[in-house]
């Protein structure tokens, strides 16, 4: 089914989207989300329009070339007080850790306004502290570096602002950047079926305290990195030695 005529009322656009959304062509909704992109806040039905066409470009169609465009029509209602969390929930439900950077770039915006709301939006990481103001440009600096060692272990919870105020939509496993196993960001769980051997490992690893997990897993990645045979030996030791070695030699990688 196709839409004869793009000039119907929002109100109408807004009930066929509602109601035959799965017969709409890929090719129909991205039409609509660029015509609501080129007229937004221009009313509060053009933007539910907006709201629907990306929420089922992404959940339907998997369509991650809509990210940026998003992400400045989040940042651009922010700063004129209007509704976004529709926006920000279809945003995270891309599944798509590197789309984050789109949100840390605000962090050097010379508005305020968007600086608060990128820090609200990254303040799930647990290593940087997005509530207390700071110098953002070194909360940016820290997020992509941050990003950069984790990505290949993050996967998405699920968490958004229309469950709770504090979400963490991703979180990194831990376990598997200990083995330095790359993740399914949808399961959190290696792509690659671990050995008896790694099995035992994670076994043992999962129940150390939370301190001790980011030691190990910090430690693991960084030597695996530096010198894969050294990384062999360390890793084979029992997880006392490990921790020990680890505690000695971090701070020196």
């Amino acid at each position: 089914m196709r839409i004869a005529n793009t000039n119907d009322s929002s109100s109408s656009k807004l009930k066929y989207l509602y109601s035959t959304h799965r017969e709409i062509a890929y090719s129909d909704l991205k039409n609509m989300f660029e015509n609501c992109i080129s007229n937004r806040e221009s009313s509060d039905e053009h933007d539910k329009i907006l709201d629907v066409t990306a929420s089922l470009l992404i959940k339907t169609h998997k369509d991650k070339t809509i990210l940026p465009t998003i992400v400045d029509t989040i940042f651009s209602r922010n700063r004129r007080g209007l509704f976004n969390h529709d926006l920000i929930w279809s945003f995270f439900q891309a599944r798509d850790p590197y789309s984050l950077m789109l949100i840390a770039n605000y962090l050097n915006s010379e508005d305020i306004d968007d600086v608060k709301l990128a820090r609200k939006l990254l303040d799930f990481v647990p290593s940087i502290d997005m509530t207390r103001g700071g110098d953002s440009k070194k909360q940016y600096l820290s997020f992509f570096y941050y990003l950069k060692e984790n990505y290949p272990f993050l996967y998405f919870t699920g968490e958004s602002f229309q469950r709770t105020s504090n979400p963490k939509p991703y979180v990194i496993a831990l376990d598997a950047k200990y083995l330095c196993k790359r993740v399914s960001v949808n399961t959190g769980k290696p792509f690659i079926p671990l050995t008896q051997k790694e099995n035992n490992l994670s076994k043992y690893f999962n129940k150390l305290d939370d301190d001790n997990k980011q030691l190990l897993s910090n430690f693991s990645l960084k030597i695996q990195y530096q010198n894969k045979y050294l990384w062999r030996s360390w890793i084979n030791q029992s997880i006392i030695k490990q921790i020990n070695t680890a505690e000695a030699r971090l701070g020196f990688l």
